[in-house]
């Protein structure tokens, strides 16, 4: 991995198969965005949240990626869908894998 990321998307009650489908969707997108080498998708049942784990060429290409689904309103999507609505989304910025730990 270049720069990981990864993104937790916590379900609201009853929820969790609508916010599949709306990221389903939404995730080719990010896939070939300008820098996005991967994006894996884990779910985590027993607190029906979804975990995104990015790798990025940069944080750089990571975070223009975050300003364009900012503009162009995926996060009014995933609101009515996430636990404490988009406040309730949590991104772990890592970057770079350290060799000399």
């Amino acid at each position: 991995m270049k720069n990981l990321v990864i993104v937790s998307f916590p379900a609201k009650e009853g929820m969790l198969e609508n916010l599949k489908e709306t990221l389903k969707a939404a995730l080719p997108e990010t896939r070939s965005f300008d820098g996005c080498i991967s994006v894996d998708t884990y779910i985590e049942d027993s607190t029906s949240t979804v975990h995104l784990i990015e790798d990025w060429e940069s944080l750089d290409h990571q975070s223009k990626y975050l300003n364009w689904r900012i503009e162009t309103g995926l996060l009014g999507v995933l609101e009515p869908l996430l636990e404490g609505g988009a406040a309730g989304l949590k991104a772990i910025v890592c970057g770079p894998k350290y060799e000399n730990i």
